[in-house]
């Protein structure tokens, strides 16, 4: 009995595999988008733009050993609060929460409220629109309660501009930062190629006028001859 019990069973095939392959590489590919995973804080990026966010030049080498080991304090405290706090990197670490630790701890209160009183303060004056950006960006860390999203934002930095520029992109809803940068930068260097061309017509002017009182010159010299 047992022996037609196996005889009843069917052999196994060699291409059974590939035919669990065939399937699997026919079977429909999953609708919609696929979003990527959020991305962890990336500590090593940061710490690269640890002396901007400290304002420090390395023009000496004492400015560069500050800059140094206030590195290596950042690194230690990092390591600890890992350990500690996130049980090792078990879990990721919003990069708004990394901020606030490290604002709370390596930059203190009454420096953050110089910060953010600089930011409230801040006009384009004599930079270029790009180099406003850029201290707008770095301050606006500071004072994320009044820049709450992205609209708000763009306002700020628009009421900031020169009143030249600010003038032609007040009328404008710019929903994002991008967006009036992008308009501000457009406007900007449509006034820089105005500002050329009648540079270059007044040049053209002079040149004309100086040419013809050249010529009236020589001909009352010719004349009184």
């Amino acid at each position: 009995m047992a022996s037609r019990g196996r005889r009843g069973r069917a052999p196994a095939r060699e291409d059974e595999p590939r035919c669990e392959e065939r399937a699997e590489q026919q079977a429909p590919a999953p609708q919609g988008p696929v979003l990527p995973p959020p991305l962890p804080v990336d500590y090593g990026v940061f710490m690269q733009g640890l002396v901007q966010a400290m304002q420090t030049q390395a023009h000496t080498q004492a400015a560069l050993q500050a800059q140094l080991e206030a590195q290596e304090r950042a690194d230690v405290w990092w390591a600890s609060l890992l350990r500690t706090r996130f049980e090792d990197g078990a879990f990721e670490v919003a990069w708004d929460e990394f901020v606030r630790l490290f604002r709370a701890k390596f930059i203190p209160e009454h420096i953050q409220d110089r910060m953010e009183q600089e930011f409230l303060s801040l006009t384009q004056g004599s930079m270029t629109v790009l180099e406003y950006e850029v201290r707008f960006a770095e301050l606006s860390k500071y004072a994320p309660h009044i820049v709450t999203d992205e609209r708000r934002k763009a306002k700020k930095f628009v009421m900031g501009l020169k009143p030249s520029l600010r003038t032609r992109l007040v009328p404008f809803d710019h929903r994002t930062l991008d967006e009036a940068l992008s308009a501000a930068c457009r406007q900007e260097g449509e006034m820089e190629q105005y500002l050329e061309e009648k540079k270059a017509s007044q040049r053209g002017l002079q040149l004309r006028s100086s040419g013809r009182t050249r010529r009236k010159q020589c001909t009352r010299h010719h004349s009184v001859q």
